[in-house]
């Protein structure tokens, strides 16, 4: 499990627990990841080739920052964090998790990417970078 917030993931694992019994054999493995950064995602990918490599990637991360507004108000600094994140964070996600499937011959696999309604009918307040990613 990935998550860019240590905290985060300490809490996520902490919830896993708190639902489920794990056994001893079996792992539960977590890495601090900046989906806008490549390397993360290809470490994190790397991270779990000795488990066999990637069977499912759901690439969730996402944000609505609070500075995006519209064309003429949102800064170029939003609009390059906002696609880096929901946009190429998905390709990064999608590309190795690909690569491992492939190298791993796996015969089945899912690459899920998840989408916000906001591309299909708007927002009623302006977020052009969210609404374009």
């Amino acid at each position: 499990m990935t998550d860019i917030s240590p905290t985060a993931l300490d809490s996520a694992i902490s919830k896993i627990h708190s639902i489920i019994t794990v056994s001893s054999t079996q792992t539960l493995s977590t890495l601090p990841c900046d989906v806008s950064k490549e390397s993360d995602v290809a470490a994190a990918v790397a991270h779990i080739e000795p488990w066999g490599g990637v069977d499912v990637m759901f690439n969730n991360a996402g944000i609505m920052h609070a500075d995006d507004a519209d064309a003429i108000e949102t800064e170029e600094k939003v609009w390059d964090l906002t696609m880096g994140i929901n946009v190429k964070g998905v390709w990064w996600g999608c590309k190795y998790a690909v690569m491992s499937m492939r190298k791993n011959e796996k015969k089945s696999g899912s690459v899920i990417n998840t989408a916000s309604v906001v591309a299909l009918v708007g927002s009623a307040t302006p977020q052009l970078a969210y609404t374009a990613s």
